[in-house]
């Protein structure tokens, strides 16, 4: 069986030279790894080979990443973007499930990223996520993960997330909720910005979707889907600091 043609764009020649050394080295299914240092470059190379999967560096001078996204139409091939900046652009990306890698690159998550060429989903839906949410900086949408499907939401409509071991539960306006793999943590670090808030160590609420807090009981958030949040011990006084 032929394997995987892969492409990596960036302008920098120290990072090609890295991730194709170590692409040749780790990564077995990979068979040829081509280079360019720029979008306009990428662009040629992908509209006259048969290419794969594409190792996309973000910013690059004389066009970025998401430049070579918009140029290339129709996209048949698996994306991997590197990029070396913690930014709004990464959040869309982590937003829409598309892979990534920091710079410098881990071996290991460059492992990972391959291996996950196999299952041949298309990504047609992610980036089309990806475009939207590079966009709409107020009303994004996330894409999440089941076991058995990918379901896009709105970021406005997720009401909360309660922990349930290695899982998360999250509670969607007017949906039934979703189970999916990954700690509360894991979530948090995606949603951490003003609308969520930890409030016990169990639960990840939306303050938009806050109708009341009681202060009887232990004190609890009273959600608009009607669920009753539990606020812990410890973080009593900061949420009068900040709801009161």
């Amino acid at each position: 069986m032929m394997g995987y043609h892969a492409l990596i764009i960036d302008d920098e020649a120290g990072n090609r030279e890295f991730l194709a050394t170590h692409i040749k080295q780790l990564c077995p299914s990979i068979s040829t790894v081509k280079e360019t240092s720029s979008a306009a470059e990428g662009l040629f190379v992908v509209m006259n080979n048969d290419i794969d999967v594409v190792f996309l560096d973000i910013e690059m001078p004389g066009g970025s990443g998401f430049d070579f996204l918009n140029q290339v139409g129709e996209v048949n091939f698996h994306i991997i973007f590197v990029t070396a900046f913690d930014s709004y652009a990464l959040k869309a990306i982590k937003y829409s499930a598309l892979d990534y890698l920091l710079k410098p690159v881990d071996p290991l998550e460059l492992v990972q990223a391959v291996e996950k060429l196999h299952r041949n989903q298309s990504e047609k839906e992610r980036l089309d996520l990806l475009k939207y949410n590079l966009s709409n900086r107020e009303d994004r949408r996330i894409a999440l993960p089941t076991q058995d499907e990918v379901v896009f939401v709105l970021i406005s409509n997720i009401i909360r997330l309660e922990a349930e071991a290695n899982y998360t539960r999250i509670f969607i306006d007017k949906n039934p909720p979703l189970l999916l793999s990954g700690n509360l943590g894991h979530f948090e670090r995606f949603l951490h910005d003003i609308r969520f808030y930890r409030t016990h160590q169990s639960h990840l609420i939306n303050k938009d979707h806050i109708r009341k807090y009681i202060k009887t009981e232990g004190g609890y958030f009273l959600m608009s889907d009607g669920s009753q949040v539990p606020v812990a011990r410890l973080k009593k006084e900061e949420v009068k600091r900040l709801f009161m």
